[in-house]
C-alpha cells in the first residue's frame, strides 16, 4: 500500500471525532456592527438578492479542471489532490525537487471556527516517482500540528513554524519522517490565523525572511539566530532577482521593502517615526501595485466580507481582497517576457492575477492583461489559491486550499454566514490540490534536480542558472557545506562570471561561508552591472580594515555620480552604516544626489544619536546655496524629526541653537521650523511636552516678533516643549500679567495637559472627528460664561467652530468635582492665552457664580441652549418629538435617535445603534408628554460576555436611570433589560442614552428603549 494512504486515511478517520476546540488566544468575533462602520456588507446583502448565485458543491479534481479559464498558450496540470494532500497553505521544493506541503486542516472547519486548537495538521512530502508530472507518493513527515504556517530547509533538517514555535525537525534514518524535533525559536502568534507571522524563506542575503513579523532568522551551527525587523506584509514572502523583499496584504497585490528592513531598525528614532508614518514610510512595506488593483472573476463572488465596497453591480469582485503568497517569476520556462513579472493568488475572486512591473528604484506594477482577462480564473467557488512558487522546472505551482469557507470567524458577517448555512459551504473541508501551470510551446524538464548529491563544482556552476530556484538553492547548499574547495571557484566567478547574476550570487555565497575578501568587495564596486555594484556597497559595511575603509569612504563620495539610482541609494545606506565621523561628508553628498524620499530615510538609518552632528554638517554645507537642492529640505526635515524623537534635552536645545544660526528669512530656517512643526503635528497625541535643557530663545523671540505668521507658528511650537523655569509665553501686545495671573495660567497649563490635551491636542489644534481646535477658536475667544458652562456640564450636538461643524459629545468635568472653581478658571485662562490667543482671563468668582446658577442641571448643554444664555446665535434642526402610544408606553427605536458621536451610528441593516466603542458618544430622543410621570426603563440590546458588566444611563433633565449590560451570548440575540425608573416632566423632554464610565470593549448593540408608565399603587 502506498505510503500516503495510511496517513491520509488516519486523518480522515480521526478528524471528525476530535474534540473541536477553539484556541484561548483567539480574539473575539467582531460584532457585525463594528465591521459595518468600515465595510458595506449591508449593501452587499441587498446585492445578493439580485445575484444569481450558482451552487458550489465540492468537485473532484477532474471536475474542477473543467472549471478553469487559463490564458492562451498555457496549460494547467494537476500535481496532487486529496487525500494525498489536504488543505495546502504553503509549500517548498527541496533540493531533489520533492514538494513539502504545510497543511491547514484546522482552518474554519465550520462556521464557528471550531477545531483550530486541535492537533490535526500535517507536513507531507510529495514525490513523482515515475516522472509523469503527477505526484504518486505522499509521506507524512510530521503530524499532530496545530495550524502550522511555513517551513524552510536548513542544514541537518527542516524548520517548521507552528505559531508561536519554530521547530527544528530531523529525519535521522532517511525515511522522510521526523524522528526528532526541538523548539529553537519563536515566530507568529496563536489565535488569529489571518494575522500571524509566516515565511522562513531563504533570501539572497543568507537570512530567512518573514511577513507580518518583527524578526528575521539565520541558521548557524545548529542554532537559530534572530534579529529585529520592521513588520512588513501579511501573508507570503517572495524576492526579486536582487533579493528585494516582496510580499502582499489581503487587499493589496504587491508590496516591497525598497530599503532592506534591517537598516531601519538600526536607528530606533527613525523606526519610531516610520511606525507613525504607516506602510510605505522609509520604503518599508510599500504598496507598488496601487494602479493594478482591479480583478475580473468569471463568476459571482458573494463570499466577500466588505460586500458592496468590493463588488461590482453584477456581483463579481472588483479589487483584490484575499491575496496571499504572491510570487515573483524568475525562470525561463515562461519565456523572457514573463521574467520579472508577478503572479498574484486571489482566493476571494477564485483567480490568479498577473502583473508586469517596472523594477526601478520605486517599482510600479500594472495589470498584464486587459479588462475581463486574467491569467487563471475558475467558475468553482471553492478554488482558493493561497500560495505560488516557481518550481525547479520553471513552471508556476499553486496551492489550492479548496474549500467553501475562506473568511475567518473573527471577521465573519451575517451575509457570509447565511450563505455558508444555506449553500452548505462547510462540507468537503478535507480537500486540496497542488497545480502546475506550464507554457505549452516551451520544453519542460521533468527530471528531478538532485542537488543534494551535486558536487561543489556543479553547485557553483548553478549560480548562473536561468531559473532563480536553482541559483538560490545552490547558494544555500554551498553555504551549508562550507567546502574550502568552493572558494577558489567562487572568487573568479564573482569577478568575471556571466551572466551578472552569477557574480551577484557568488559574492553572497562567499559572504555566507565567511570567505569574501576585502579586495574582491572593493573591486565589485566598479562592476558594470548596477545590481552587483549595489550589493558590493552593502557587503563592504563589514570586514574592512582601516585602510580599506578609508578607500571605501572615498569611493562613497564618488558614488554620488553613479548613473544608477539604486546604487546611489545603497551607497547612502552604506555610508550611514559606517561609524567613522569621516564618512559623514560622503553621506551628505550621496544622500543629496537623489530626489526620492527614500534617500533621506536611507541617510538616517545608521545615525542614531548622531543626527544633530549630521544636521550641523548639512547646515554648514548649505550656507553658500541661496536655495535648497531637490531633496535637501526633506533631508534636513527628517534629521530634525530624529533629533526630536530622541527626547534628549541637550540635543533638543542643540537643535534650537542650530535654528538660531540659520539666517532669518532664509530657506534653512524655514525648513527647520517647518520640520519642527511637522514633527509636533505627527506626535501630537503625546501628552508630555519635550524637555529641553534651556529656554529656546529663538522661538520666544519669534513669538514676540512682528511677523504674524511666524508668531502664530512659534506659539504653537512652544507648547510642545518645556525647560527649567518654563512659563507660558505671551505676546508683546498682550496686557501685563500680575504674578497671581501668571501662576494661574501655569496651573492651567498643567491641568490642560492632564484633562484636555488627549482630545484637543497639546498644541490646541484639535483632531478630526475627535475634538475641535482651541487655537484661534471663536468659541475660546468668545464669552467666558459659555466656556464655563461647557466645562461644568459638557456639550453635545452640532457646534460650529470657525465655520466648521462638529457633531460630537464632550463630557462635563466640573460638576463631578474633578475640577474645582480655581482649576476651571486656570485651564480656561490658559487656553484663552495659549497658542497666540489673546482673550481675557477667567476669574474663579465667575466659575463659582455659574456653578451656583446651574446647580440643578444634569444634562449636557447644546449649542442652542448656550446661545440663548450668552446671546450668541445657533439654530439646530430637531427631530419631531415622540409621543406615547395608546397604552401609555413610549417606544424609542434606534432608527429615531439622533446621534452625537465619534463612531456611533444607526445601522439600518441591523436596526441598531452601534458600534458603541467610545464612552462619550450619546444618542438622543425627544419625547413629549401631556403630564409628568414616572416610567420604568427597558433597553433592548445585544452583547457578548466580554462586554457584560459595562454600565449605561438613560437620563433627562433632573432624572436618570442606570443599567448594567448583561450578556446575551452574542450579537445575534437581543434581549430587553431593565434599567430603573425615569421621571419625565410635562412637555418636551430630551432623553439621552450614554455609557456610564469606561468601556471594556463596546457598550452593546442597542435596538431601542421602552418607557413603561409606573402606575400608582
Amino acid at each position: 500500500m502506498r505510503a500516503w494512504l495510511q496517513g491520509a486515511a488516519a486523518l480522515l478517520l480521526v478528524a471528525p471525532g476530535f474534540a473541536q476546540s477553539v484556541p484561548p488566544e483567539r480574539p473575539r468575533n467582531r460584532p457585525p456592527s463594528m465591521l459595518t462602520g468600515r465595510a458595506q456588507w449591508e449593501k452587499g446583502a441587498d446585492l445578493l438578492k439580485q445575484m444569481k448565485v450558482p451552487p458550489a458543491p465540492p468537485l473532484s479534481p477532474e471536475e474542477a479542471l473543467k472549471t478553469f479559464r487559463l490564458a492562451p498558450g498555457f496549460r494547467l496540470e494537476l500535481v496532487a489532490a486529496e487525500p494525498m494532500v489536504q488543505n495546502p497553505i504553503s509549500f517548498e521544493f527541496d533540493p531533489d525537487g520533492r514538494i513539502w506541503v504545510v497543511e491547514y486542516q484546522g482552518y474554519m472547519r465550520d462556521i464557528k471556527g471550531t477545531g483550530e486548537a486541535d492537533p490535526i495538521c500535517r507536513v507531507v512530502v510529495l514525490e513523482d516517482t515515475d516522472r509523469d508530472g503527477r505526484a504518486d507518493k505522499s509521506t507524512v513527515f510530521l503530524d499532530g500540528l496545530v495550524m502550522p504556517r511555513s517551513l524552510s530547509f536548513v542544514k541537518g533538517g527542516v524548520l517548521i513554524q507552528e505559531p508561536p514555535k519554530i521547530w527544528f525537525c530531523e529525519d535521522t534514518n532517511g525515511d522522510l519522517r521526523c524522528d526528532k524535533r526541538t523548539e529553537v525559536g519563536k515566530l507568529g502568534v496563536t489565535g488569529n490565523p489571518q494575522h500571524t507571522g509566516n515565511g522562513l524563506r531563504y533570501g539572497l542575503d543568507n537570512w530567512l525572511h518573514n511577513a507580518d513579523a518583527t524578526s528575521r532568522h539565520r541558521w548557524v551551527d545548529g542554532k537559530l539566530i534572530e534579529e529585529p525587523m520592521p513588520r512588513s506584509g501579511q501573508f507570503g514572502v517572495s524576492f526579486d532577482e536582487t533579493g528585494r523583499f516582496l510580499t502582499s496584504h489581503e487587499s493589496s497585490a504587491l508590496h516591497a521593502d525598497l530599503i532592506p528592513g534591517h537598516y531601519l531598525v538600526r536607528n530606533r528614532h527613525l523606526a519610531a517615526i516610520a511606525v507613525r508614518g504607516g506602510r510605505g514610510f522609509a520604503g518599508i512595506d510599500t504598496n507598488i501595485a496601487r494602479d493594478a488593483q482591479q480583478v475580473f472573476p468569471i463568476r459571482v463572488t458573494p463570499g466577500i466580507t466588505l460586500g458592496a465596497m468590493e463588488l461590482r453591480d453584477d456581483g463579481r469582485l472588483r479589487t483584490y481582497t484575499i491575496v496571499a503568497g504572491t510570487c515573483f517569476y524568475d525562470a525561463d520556462q515562461f519565456g523572457e517576457e514573463a521574467r520579472g513579472q508577478v503572479f498574484v493568488p486571489e482566493s476571494g475572486g477564485n483567480l490568479v492575477g498577473r502583473l508586469k512591473v517596472d523594477w526601478g528604484l520605486r517599482p510600479k506594477a500594472e495589470r498584464f492583461y486587459p479588462a475581463e482577462e486574467e491569467f487563471l480564473a475558475s467558475t468553482d467557488e471553492r478554488f482558493r489559491p493561497v500560495n505560488a512558487r516557481v518550481g525547479p522546472d520553471g513552471a508556476l505551482y499553486l496551492a489550492d486550499l479548496y474549500r467553501g469557507i475562506i473568511e475567518h470567524v473573527i471577521f465573519m458577517v451575517p451575509w457570509i454566514s447565511d450563505q455558508v448555512r444555506d449553500r452548505k459551504l462547510d462540507v468537503g473541508q478535507n480537500q486540496g490540490r497542488i497545480y502546475r501551470i506550464v507554457r505549452e510551446d516551451r520544453p519542460l524538464d521533468r527530471q528531478p534536480p538532485a542537488l543534494s548529491r551535486a558536487s561543489t563544482a556543479e553547485l557553483v556552476r548553478h549560480l548562473g542558472h536561468g531559473t532563480g530556484w536553482w541559483r538560490l538553492t545552490a547558494q544555500r547548499l554551498l553555504v551549508e557545506r562550507r567546502d574550502p574547495a568552493a572558494v577558489p571557484l567562487l572568487a573568479p566567478l564573482a569577478r568575471r562570471g556571466e551572466p551578472p547574476l552569477a557574480r551577484l550570487h557568488a559574492l553572497w555565497t562567499l559572504e555566507g561561508v565567511g570567505a569574501l575578501a576585502a579586495d574582491l568587495k572593493l573591486a565589485a564596486l566598479d562592476d558594470p552591472d548596477e545590481r552587483v555594484r549595489a550589493a558590493a556597497f552593502r557587503l563592504c559595511e563589514t570586514g574592512l580594515d582601516t585602510a580599506d575603509q578609508t578607500a571605501l569612504i572615498a569611493r562613497l563620495g564618488r558614488a554620488a555620480g553613479d548613473p544608477s539610482e539604486r546604487v546611489r541609494l545603497q551607497a547612502t545606506l552604506t555610508a550611514s552604516a559606517l561609524a567613522s565621523p569621516a564618512a559623514l561628508p560622503a553621506l551628505a553628498r550621496v544622500a543629496r544626489s537623489g530626489t526620492d524620499a527614500l534617500f533621506p530615510a536611507a541617510a538616517l538609518t545608521g545615525l542614531q544619536n548622531r543626527e544633530l552632528d549630521f544636521l550641523r554638517l548639512l547646515l554648514a554645507e548649505s550656507r553658500a546655496r541661496p536655495t535648497a537642492g531637490p531633496a535637501e529640505a526633506d533631508l534636513m526635515a527628517l534629521t530634525v524629526h530624529c533629533v526630536l524623537e530622541a527626547k534628549d534635552a541637550a540635543r533638543g536645545s542643540g537643535l534650537f541653537d542650530a535654528v538660531a544660526t540659520a539666517a532669518p528669512g532664509g530657506w534653512q530656517r524655514t525648513a527647520l521650523l517647518d520640520a519642527i512643526a511637522a514633527y509636533a503635528t505627527s506626535s501630537r497625541r503625546s501628552k508630555q511636552p519635550i524637555a529641553l535643557a534651556r529656554e529656546p530663545a529663538v522661538l520666544i523671540s519669534l513669538a514676540r516678533g512682528q511677523d504674524a505668521a511666524l508668531r502664530q507658528q512659534a506659539y504653537r511650537l512652544l507648547d510642545h516643549f518645556t525647560w527649567p523655569g518654563a512659563t507660558v509665553v505671551t505676546g508683546a501686545d498682550a496686557e501685563t500679567l500680575t504674578p497671581a495671573q501668571a501662576k494661574r495660567i501655569e496651573a492651567g497649563r498643567e491641568a490642560y495637559g492632564q484633562f484636555c490635551a488627549a482630545c484637543h491636542q497639546p498644541n490646541g489644534a484639535g483632531a478630526a472627528n475627535l475634538a475641535p481646535p482651541l487655537a484661534g477658536s471663536d468659541w475660546v475667544s468668545g464669552p467666558p460664561e459659555r466656556l464655563v458652562r461647557v466645562v461644568l456640564h459638557g456639550l453635545y450636538g452640532p457646534v460650529k467652530v470657525n465655520d466648521q461643524v462638529w457633531n460630537l459629545a464632550m463630557p462635563g468635568l466640573g460638576a463631578t468635582g474633578v475640577l474645582d472653581d480655581e482649576k476651571i478658571a486656570a485651564v480656561l485662562s490658559y487656553i484663552r492665552r495659549a497658542w497666540g490667543n489673546t482673550a481675557s482671563l477667567v476669574e474663579p468668582a465667575l466659575v463659582a457664580t455659574i456653578r451656583r446658577e446651574t446647580a440643578s442641571r444634569t444634562l449636557p448643554w447644546t449649542a442652542d441652549e448656550l446661545g440663548a444664555v450668552t446671546g450668541t446665535t445657533a439654530t439646530t434642526p430637531r427631530r419631531a418629538a415622540i409621543v406615547p402610544e395608546a397604552s401609555g408606553e413610549i417606544v424609542l427605536p434606534a432608527r429615531s435617535a439622533t446621534v452625537y458621536a465619534q463612531k456611533l451610528g444607526y445601522r439600518p441593516a441591523l436596526d441598531v445603534l452601534a458600534p458603541w466603542t467610545v464612552a462619550d458618544d450619546v444618542a438622543e430622543w425627544r419625547v413629549q408628554v401631556a403630564a409628568g410621570g414616572r416610567y420604568a426603563v427597558h433597553v433592548t440590546l445585544a452583547a457578548d460576555d466580554e462586554s457584560a458588566g459595562d454600565f449605561y444611563v438613560v437620563e433627562t433633565e433632573g432624572s436618570r436611570a442606570r443599567g448594567e449590560v448583561r450578556s446575551t451570548v452574542d450579537y445575534d440575540h437581543f434581549r430587553e433589560q431593565p434599567a430603573g425608573v425615569l421621571t419625565l416632566r410635562a412637555g418636551v423632554n430630551r432623553i439621552i442614552l450614554r455609557p456610564d464610565g469606561p468601556l471594556k470593549r463596546e457598550l452593546a448593540d442597542v435596538r431601542g428603549v421602552r418607557l413603561v408608565p409606573v402606575r400608582a399603587p
